[in-house]
């Protein structure tokens, strides 16, 4: 298999949602029983009598009526944008940006500002194998579980799940003809299509501007919450139901306007209460002055004993006259002059 790269641009079209693949496309097509290489995304032909496996469009997400056709074997075909979405069962497994190097070998130039992801099956990694592909390798101490089958005219049969690498019975004929049966391991080469995802910042923004609108058209007046999140490049169809959860799970919490009429009722609240706190205090404070026989500075209310000096009461002397003494009774009762005795003053 030989490198293909700097190949121009080849768009097979947009995808922005989650595609899911038909369930044959996850088989790898093994060409014989004994074979330790297998192939999935392909379908099974009969050309000039026999059958064979050969890639198969279904097997990639939708494309535009402009898109190139592609030609068998495919050799990479081309790349989706802007693509922000991996197919259902793949994940991110490469990436590459323009001006920087790239994780693999890409097959196709990238323009300014623009930015690749390669699209794996899970525990796959790119590769450019006749163009971009996704390959593991089951060898010894690391274990692959996988669907394969093989073609026959009615199309794929012994279709199983298989773990690798295995053992397996071979049966070698030397030149003498003499055969020699023999269990050995098999360690198998695994290829799937990679998907290149091209996108630019641009595309995010209106990618989450239009997740946000259609999230707002459809969400109910009293939720609030955007019922979708918009799905970032590379993100697996787990991933994306993931971040969709979290973004309707949301955090919840009081608006603007109810914490704001909460701060200003707690403020007249505690106006209110020190006014009352206040009248109480200068109350009983009154109350106790009134009891004592004295008031306030100042305090002149209707009726208080302290409001205006006490009357002064003139008692009339015997025949002589005598100077009068000023003698004032306890606060808040009667003053009254008596004469003072002869001899004393």
């Amino acid at each position: 298999m030989a490198d293909i790269t700097g190949q121009r641009a080849a768009v097979l079209g947009p995808l922005t949602t989650t595609w899911t693949m038909p369930d044959s496309c996850t088989v790898h097509v093994l060409d014989c029983a004994t074979c330790s290489e297998g192939f999935r995304g392909q379908t099974c032909i009969v050309s000039d009598g026999s059958v064979e496996p050969v890639d198969y469009t279904g097997c990639w997400p939708p494309i535009t009526d402009h898109a190139p056709l592609p030609r068998t074997p495919f050799l990479g075909w081309g790349f989706y944008s802007p693509g922000l979405v991996c197919p259902a069962g793949y994940t991110t497994a490469c990436s590459a940006e323009y001006g920087k190097r790239a994780e693999w070998d890409i097959q196709f130039t990238l323009l300014p500002g623009e930015t690749a992801v390669g699209c794996c099956p899970e525990g796959f990694r790119c590769t450019n194998a006749n163009g971009n592909t996704c390959i593991a390798f089951a060898s010894i101490g690391t274990q692959i579980e996988v669907t394969t089958g093989m073609c026959a005219s009615s199309g794929l049969f012994s279709v199983n799940q298989a773990t690798f690498p295995d053992v397996i019975t071979t049966t070698t004929t030397d030149s003498a003809s003499n055969t020699t049966v023999e269990a050995v391991t098999r360690q198998m080469i695994l290829l799937a299509p990679m998907f290149q995802m091209n996108y630019q910042s641009s595309d995010l923004v209106s990618s989450s501007s239009s997740s946000s609108s259609s999230a707002a058209s459809t969400s109910t007046p009293t939720s609030g919450v955007s019922s979708s999140t918009p799905t970032q490049p590379g993100a697996t169809a787990g991933a994306g139901s993931a971040a969709e959860g979290l973004s309707a799970s949301g955090k919840g919490g009081l608006s603007t306007g109810a914490v704001v009429g909460i701060a200003v009722g707690a403020a007249l609240a505690g106006v209110l209460l020190t006014a009352i706190v206040a009248w109480i205090w200068f109350k009983r404070r009154g109350e106790r002055a009134a009891a004592a026989g004295q008031g306030p500075a100042g305090w002149a209310g209707d009726g208080a004993p302290w409001a205006k000096p006490p009357p002064v009461y003139e008692v009339a002397g015997n025949l002589h006259t005598w100077p009068t003494s000023e003698m004032y009774a306890a606060q808040g009762s009667m003053t009254a002059e008596l004469p003072t005795e002869a001899g004393r003053g």
